[in-house]
């Protein structure tokens, strides 16, 4: 009951400060520690992050990832990471259903377009509220996906 309080709380709060769909450019070559996220006012500092640069090598190696988009499917229509699952985070009883038939063996990476990674961050939380531990959130998103050349489809 407890964890479900905290995601309530958590989609709460997305729902009331919004997403911003801002490009964020960056020239950061390592995600930040989690002391630098929080201080940068990131959502939920404790979960690893991914950089783009990271992403893309695993990508283009075909490693075995789930990469979850949880942006409104208009959005994922509009460009996503090709073999992207997009399990949008509203409305929260089906998007936690569809995560949580995600299997548990497999690194999962979610990501969204929101600058401080808020939508990633929920749908990674509701992961590990459900007992899922290789949860990863793609640093800065889509956006920084682009900035470095990866591919995107519409």
């Amino acid at each position: 009951m407890k964890n479900l309080l905290l995601a309530c709380l958590l989609v709460g709060l997305v729902l009331l400060t919004g997403c911003p769909s801002t490009s964020t450019s960056s020239s950061v070559t390592g995600a930040p520690s989690p002391d630098e996220l929080e201080r940068l006012g990131f959502f939920s500092p404790n979960i690893a992050r991914v950089t783009a640069e990271e992403f893309k090598l695993m990508y283009n190696n075909n490693e075995p990832v789930i990469l979850v988009d949880t942006r409104a499917r208009d959005q994922y229509l509009s460009g996503y990471i090709p073999g992207a699952r997009n399990i949008p985070n509203d409305p929260w009883e089906t998007s936690f259903n569809e995560l949580t038939k995600l299997p548990k063996d497999r690194l999962i990476i979610t990501y969204c377009d929101c600058p401080d990674d808020e939508g990633a961050a929920i749908a990674a939380e509701r992961l590990l509220l459900s007992d899922y531990v290789n949860v990863k959130i793609l640093w800065k998103g889509i956006f920084y996906w682009q900035d470095i050349g990866g591919e995107v489809r519409q």
